[in-house]
């Protein structure tokens, strides 16, 4: 079948998912969607500048908590509160990469996943603001929102423009420049190009889109705890990126695809997820150090 074929047969069942399955497979499929877009948001930074950024659960964390926090306090409808959630994450981005991006590898990875966690303690001690380790829960987004197959379009819809921005990105002389700046950072400044100014859009950016999942977890789960800023909910979408191949655009989402629905498959059945899980990488990183996507060859075309 040609390119454009399976296109169209992947469009097909994206749209029509919601009427053939059942409701607790639908919900499995939401929750696809939202870390698929939170991956392909990482992986803006992680693929396109080499950086391994383990602090993303902030910027998601810090989205989810704009959105119930304004709904809760400010009694704001649900979708109103997306620019907001997104706006956030973004500033919040923008503060810590101005420190981070400015750091080699390993200190951007530390410095990430200390900035994260200092915003996680905050939000877990922060009683009268957000609940602490209560949370924020007990939420309404709305009788549309509440209906799953609304609510599977909306993040079919903000996964899918996060997708087309980040091959957009990738195609575009600043996709360009960012893995000039990746691959051989003194030659791109040879050329002209700031390394600091491109890794901080593209943090910023990152960070920013990273939000907008957080606002969909809000409705799927009715609820934001401080779990959503802690250092494995990083973890777990650095796994999903890995498992299906940061090297390709696509590889994220696929990589979603299999960690959400192995991980429902495999809890239903036994208590020993995370062992099952560390087969499973070890498979990867032995046999297919490219990911899922590297089996047919799909790449980011550096």
């Amino acid at each position: 079948m040609k390119a454009r074929g399976w296109l169209y047969l992947i469009a097909a069942t994206l749209l029509a998912a919601p009427w053939v399955l059942p409701g607790y497979a639908l919900e499995v499929a939401i929750q696809v969607l939202i870390l698929a877009l939170f991956a392909t948001a990482f992986n803006l930074v992680f693929a396109e500048t080499g950086l391994l950024s383990f602090g993303h659960a902030a910027f998601f964390g810090v989205g989810a908590y704009t959105s119930a926090l304004l709904m809760q306090r400010a009694s704001w409808p649900y979708l109103l509160t997306l620019p907001a959630a997104v706006g956030t994450a973004a500033a919040l981005a923008l503060l810590i990469g101005f420190f981070s991006v400015r750091t080699s590898r390993i200190y951007f990875t530390m410095l990430t996943l200390a900035f994260a966690q200092l915003v996680w303690a905050v939000v877990h001690k922060w009683y009268a603001f957000t609940g602490g380790d209560n949370g924020v829960t007990g939420l309404q987004p709305g009788q549309l929102w509440s209906d799953p197959h609304a609510l599977y379009y909306l993040a079919l819809l903000l996964t899918v423009v996060t997708f087309l921005l980040a091959v957009r990105l990738h195609l575009a002389p600043f996709g360009y420049a960012l893995r000039a700046i990746r691959d051989n950072q003194a030659r791109a400044e040879a050329v002209g190009l700031s390394p600091f100014g491109y890794l901080l859009a593209a943090f910023t950016l990152s960070g920013a889109l990273a939000g907008a999942a957080g606002f969909l977890q809000v409705a799927w789960q009715r609820s934001a705890f401080p779990d959503f800023l802690y250092w494995t909910k990083s973890a777990e979408v650095i796994i999903a990126t890995i498992l299906g191949g940061a090297q390709s655009i696509l590889g994220p989402s696929l990589g979603s695809l299999v960690f959400v629905e192995l991980g429902a498959f495999v809890q239903s059945h036994t208590e020993y997820w995370p062992l099952v899980l560390g087969l499973v990488l070890l498979g990867l990183v032995l046999f297919l150090p490219r990911g899922l996507a590297g089996l047919g060859g799909a790449r980011a075309g550096d």
